[in-house]
């Protein structure tokens, strides 16, 4: 989910409204992807790829259903008001989990079930359970913005080799322009994910960034409401979209929000055009070529694009658009730089 509010508390006359809060998105978007590219490595010789054959086109289908599926349950709870507890231990529980994941990844302590294994991605070992069960409890008694900003950053960047793994060019392409497609139905068409949205604000879960305007803000006000109660339901979401709207409740128009999963999906093709592109290494630290910094780069171009149509436009905006449609083009740009046909970058 991504969206921007225009509200502004505290900022120094002279500074557009939320520019400070939009650097801070910015920098947690890029940091995702830089560490996850980073743990690259450590993720593929610890056997956690998604996908076994990652030219396998059909992986697509199969995430998109186990995506559809995960919206589908937590929409109906928060709509039916059944298991909403249930939901916040799942998220909580998989964002300690692949904390766990980076903690091992970084550190070489503890164990990881690998792929094989019917509990592949689980702590395996005293310490990684440890801090699995340390980062669960925290998040559970203290959600505030930074707190969850910072989980969610590390466990995004476990995340994203894992995914970037099971994919090849080909199908992480083809990835790409479908969530995109499906997330413009969600905001313009069916709007059903903007009570996802509010849902998963409402359980104050590390799924989304969250960067106030003001030091005073406080997510764990019991008066916050991230989606700025019914007047959300007017305007869809869907985990990938941008808002421009500063009458709203008081939480809504005082941060600046940015879902984890328009970092995670972008972040997935640079990971897969480092490890599958034959081209040569140009940052070493993070094992990327060309292909996977022009990644990084266009996904900062379409960042750029999505908060100037959140300024430009009001209403509600799919971000995935904007968002992998610059990765796809700094993708294709830093293959050719590289010597790679297009045509190879694409997998045809």
């Amino acid at each position: 989910m991504s969206e921007q509010t225009a509200g502004a508390t505290g900022e120094p006359t002279g500074i557009p409204s939320g520019t400070y809060a939009y650097v801070g998105i910015v920098a947690l978007y890029a940091a995702t992807i830089v560490l996850g590219l980073a743990l690259t490595d450590e993720v593929a010789g610890m056997g956690l790829a998604m996908f076994q054959d990652p030219g396998d086109v059909g992986n697509v289908g199969v995430f998109a259903v186990m995506l559809l599926v995960a919206t589908g349950v937590m929409v109906a709870a928060f709509r039916y008001g059944y298991g909403e507890a249930l939901v916040r231990v799942f998220l909580l529980g998989s964002a300690s989990t692949l904390t766990a994941v980076a903690f091992v990844a970084l550190t070489g302590i503890g164990e990881i079930a690998a792929s094989g294994s019917v509990l592949m991605g689980l702590p395996t070992s005293p310490a990684s359970i440890a801090v699995a069960a340390v980062t669960f409890a925290v998040l559970w008694v203290y959600p505030e913005w930074y707190v969850n900003d910072v989980a969610a950053m590390i466990f995004g960047a476990a995340a994203i080799p894992m995914l970037g793994l099971g994919f090849g060019p080909f199908p992480v392409v083809v990835l790409l322009i479908a969530w995109a497609g499906y997330d413009a139905y969600a905001v313009y068409v069916s709007g059903h994910m903007q009570e996802l949205a509010a849902g998963l604000g409402d359980l104050k879960a590390p799924i989304v960034f969250v960067v106030p305007h003001s030091l005073d803000f406080s997510m764990r006000d019991p008066d916050f409401d991230l989606m700025g109660g019914d007047e959300a339901d007017e305007n869809a979401d869907d985990g990938t979209s941008t808002e421009d709207q500063s009458a709203e409740s008081p939480a809504r128009a005082e941060i600046a929000l940015l879902g984890l999963g328009d970092a995670l999906i972008p972040g997935m093709l640079a990971v897969s055009a480092g490890a599958f592109l034959d081209a040569p290494v140009v940052v070493p630290a993070l094992n990327a070529n060309a292909p996977a910094i022009g990644a990084l780069g266009g996904g900062l171009v379409g960042m750029a694009g999505l908060l100037y149509l959140v300024h430009r436009v009001e209403g509600a905006h799919a971000g995935l658009p904007p968002l992998n449609a610059g990765v796809l083009g700094g993708y294709l740009v830093g293959a050719v730089a590289a010597g790679i046909p297009v045509t190879t970058a694409l997998g045809l």
